[in-house]
């Protein structure tokens, strides 16, 4: 587990992220990793003097496999988990539509796309346990969970895609609505990922006016490095 910011911690491989975020003897999880990541998400805690016991709740900024993979062990061992309502039916596994990018629709022949995704394939991405119940938030909401996160609804990668702006430490959770690597390629810095992977492209480079303005000095996304500058920043190089 890597300290990426005073009292926020990244977990996950080189090709994709979740969180923890502390405040005191408490914490939050931002995101879910994948499948394979429990004892990856244990062992980061008991590293830093903390246990399951102390989490509070896990957020997840969209419920797909690579972010909502723990969620239902966490569930069962007591966390409550929560996402956008318009986010509900995929999390529950009763959703009707386009869950997530294909395998086919992906350039599997390119030595760059395995490179990013056999790590992602070891931690468990192929598979995801969904919910019985899952507990669910609105945009603009402050979530009483340790750092207070505020929910900013920011759909096009799915319909209840969600940032996480925590103001007092100056730091915004992406998720999947802003990179800074690129999945299919080589590229790094804050960008759009790839069409492919957005239910709605234009609307997910739309939704990023909704962030433009938070102060924010840290962007910690769903795939790629922390990155220090301002959401405002980080839009002008996608070009938003």
């Amino acid at each position: 587990m890597e300290q990426v910011a005073d009292g926020i911690y990244r977990l996950g491989t080189d090709s994709h992220n979740f969180y923890v975020l502390t405040q005191g003897d408490q914490a939050t999880i931002i995101d879910g990793g994948c499948s394979r990541e429990w004892s990856r998400l244990v062992d980061g805690l008991d590293s830093i003097g903390l246990s399951m016991d102390a989490v509070a709740g896990l957020v997840a900024t969209h419920a797909h496999a690579d972010h909502f993979g723990i969620a239902k062990r966490a569930a069962a061992s007591g966390v409550e988990v929560s996402v956008h309502h318009d986010e509900e039916s995929r999390a529950l596994g009763t959703y009707q539509g386009r869950f997530a990018v294909a395998p086919t629709e992906l350039p599997i022949f390119s030595l760059r796309t395995w490179r990013n995704f056999i790590p992602l394939i070891l931690a468990g991405v192929l598979k995801l346990d969904h919910l019985d119940r899952v507990g669910t938030f609105g945009d603009g909401d402050r979530l009483d969970l340790p750092g207070n996160p505020v929910a900013t609804h920011t759909p096009g990668h799915t319909e209840g895609h969600t940032m996480f702006h925590c103001p007092d430490a100056g730091v915004l959770f992406t998720g999947d609505g802003m990179a800074t690597m690129d999945l299919l390629g080589k590229s790094v810095g804050p960008q759009m990922m790839d069409d492919r992977f957005h239910l709605d492209p234009v609307q997910a480079r739309a939704s990023l006016k909704r962030v433009e303005d938070l102060d924010a000095d840290l962007l910690l996304p769903g795939h790629g490095r922390p990155w220090s500058g301002s959401p405002a920043t980080a839009l002008i190089m996608i070009g938003s």
